[in-house]
């Protein structure tokens, strides 16, 4: 079994502080990839010639362990995600064992893609009412009128 060293010295006081506390460990997911993530780590080992530590939030990115120790205290219900580098990791047992798949980063997905496919929907049904309205009163129908009307008026308000 190899070691791998990093880089960042203040990650250790860091690391030893999140396995103390088991609130914090719980808001943990080690992932392979954070790129859709909201906030993660990326702890890289010195083998590679890549930033050794890296914390992010949305846009913002630091090398600065301070800032995700203060980050995560801070906002202890909040997931933070971490990615580890270091050669070999897809072929180490005890890494991947740890991997979970990016539970949050899919469900933010599948929240967004659900969002869109409402707002298609009810703008195709709204198209549809109206087209329907349209094609009542050229033909003067009253009833189907009403009708498409009151759906259309309940699917705007």
């Amino acid at each position: 079994m190899y070691h791998h060293k990093v880089k960042a010295h203040d990650l250790d006081w860091f690391l030893n502080d999140v396995l103390e506390d088991d609130h914090a460990l719980a808001q943990l997911h080690f992932v392979d990839d954070i790129t859709d993530c909201p906030k993660g780590i990326i702890i890289t080992s010195h083998l590679n010639e890549q930033i050794s530590f890296t914390f992010f939030k949305h846009q913002v990115k630091t090398n600065n362990v301070y800032t995700a120790y203060h980050e995560m205290n801070l906002y202890k219900n909040e997931s933070l995600f971490i990615q580890v580098n270091f050669p070999f990791c897809t072929h180490n047992e005890l890494y991947q064992a740890v991997i979970e798949d990016n539970i949050e980063a899919k469900s933010a997905m599948m929240d967004a893609t659900e969002e869109i496919l409402q707002q298609t929907i009810q703008q195709n049904r709204q198209e549809f009412l109206e087209k329907e309205i349209n094609e009542a009163l050229e033909q003067k129908n009253y009833e189907a009128f009403i009708y498409y009307s009151s759906q259309l008026k309940e699917i705007k308000s």
